[in-house]
This record gives C-alpha cells, structure tokens and sequence, in this order.
C-alpha cells in the first residue's frame, strides 16, 4: 500500500485487521524489529490459547532510498503474514507441523474451539 496520507498508523490498523478478522486473533502487540529495507520496522505477534504469543509477520515502511530508486516518492507499507501461522488459530491446531500431514482430513475435520 502506498500514497501521501499512509503512515505508522495505518500499517498498524492493517496488521490489527489482518490478525483479528483473518487469523481470527482476539490479542495483538506490536514488537519493535529491523528488517534493512523498512524503517520502522515492526513484528506483529498474535495469542494463542495454547502456545502463548507467537509472531504472524513482519512489516514495516519502505525506507525511502528504496522507494525512490523504483520511482515512488509517497510513503510504502510492506508486511509479510504467515498463511500458516492464521491456519494454526483458525483451525484450532496447537502445533505447525500438523498442518503439514499427509492426512488431509484431520485437518478438514478441525473446528476452531
């Protein structure tokens, strides 16, 4: 996302939507990171019921060295989110590696508790 009125804020209320509509996340934080092509940089962590906090995704604001050598000269968030890491809540699942199973069905036959 980029133009003149994005800022901090917004990429912040993104990261809040992602986690709470998408992951389906009832508690966000934000943890301060670096990432060299964005400042500030920031990691957004998500509650599980089970495993306590854990990252989502990183993202940050495009440092406007690298912006400008593309031609855009307008603020630029960038994030990255784990599709998996949302799977985990969604599907109820405690641990990564069981979405991975060559079970399919348990995995289908999950309900989000």
């Amino acid at each position: 996302m980029l133009g003149e009125g994005v800022n901090l804020r917004t990429l912040l209320g993104l990261l809040k939507m992602f986690a709470e509509e998408v992951a389906g996340a009832s508690e966000v934080r934000y943890v301060p990171a670096y990432f060299p092509f964005t400042e500030p940089s920031i990691e957004v962590h998500i509650r599980h019921p089970k495993l306590g906090w854990f990252e989502l995704g990183g993202s940050g604001i495009f440092r406007p060295e690298v912006s400008r050598s593309l031609g855009v000269d307008v603020p630029v968030l960038a994030w990255g989110l784990g599709i998996d890491r949302m799977a985990l809540l969604q599907l109820g699942l405690s641990d990564l590696r069981e979405l991975f199973t060559g079970n399919i069905e348990s995995v289908r036959v999950r309900k989000r508790k």
